[in-house]
C-alpha cells in the first residue's frame, strides 16, 4: 500500500471508528457488549464497524503483549541499518528470514532501516547483528540494546 493510500485510508476514518480503534489499543480482548458499552454505541454498530475496519486493512490483526517480566530473560535491540540503494529487495528478503528479527521499519535520515531484534542472550544478539551485516546489500549497522521499557502505548 503506498503512502498516498495510507493517507487516505486514515482519512477515511470518521471520529466513531476512531474511538473504536482507540479502546481496541487499550483492551483488545473487550467483548463487543464492552466495547458498545464504553463507546456508547450498538453492538450490532460496533461489530459492522469491526468488520468493515478489518476488511478495508484499517484492523490488520490482534496480538497478544507479554508482560515485560515474561520476556525478562531476552535482549532487545535496536539495530540501525545503511544499505546499498539499490539493494533494497535483497536486503528485505534477508532479513525477512532471520525469526530474531521482529520488525522491520523504513525511516528517513541517514539510515534506511530500523530493525527491531529480540535475542536470548548477548551471544545470540552478537550473531544476530552479524548477519545483518553480511546480509547482500547491507552496507552498515549500529545497534542501541533496549535497557528497559518506561511506558508502552502500542
Amino acid at each position: 500500500m503506498s503512502q498516498s493510500d495510507q493517507t487516505l485510508l486514515f482519512q477515511s476514518l470518521d471520529a466513531r471508528d476512531r474511538s473504536l480503534i482507540e479502546a481496541l489499543r487499550r483492551n483488545g480482548r473487550a467483548t463487543l457488549s464492552e466495547l458498545s458499552r464504553n463507546l456508547k454505541m450498538s453492538r450490532s454498530t460496533v461489530q459492522n464497524r469491526m468488520t468493515r475496519l478489518e476488511r478495508r486493512g484499517v484492523i490488520a490483526g490482534y496480538t497478544v503483549r507479554l508482560n515485560p517480566l515474561v520476556e525478562s530473560g531476552q535482549l532487545r535491540a535496536y539495530v540501525n541499518v545503511t544499505i546499498d540503494p539499490k539493494a533494497t529487495a535483497p536486503v528485505l528478503t534477508g532479513l525477512r528470514r532471520l525469526q530474531s528479527v521482529q520488525a522491520l521499519y523504513t525511516v528517513s535520515g541517514k539510515i534506511d532501516f530500523v530493525a527491531l531484534v529480540r535475542a536470548r542472550s548477548a551471544e545470540e544478539l552478537e550473531t544476530v547483528v552479524q548477519a545483518i551485516g553480511e546480509t547482500q546489500g547491507v552496507t552498515g549497522t549500529e545497534t542501541a540494546i533496549i535497557l528497559s521499557t518506561k511506558f508502552d502505548r502500542s
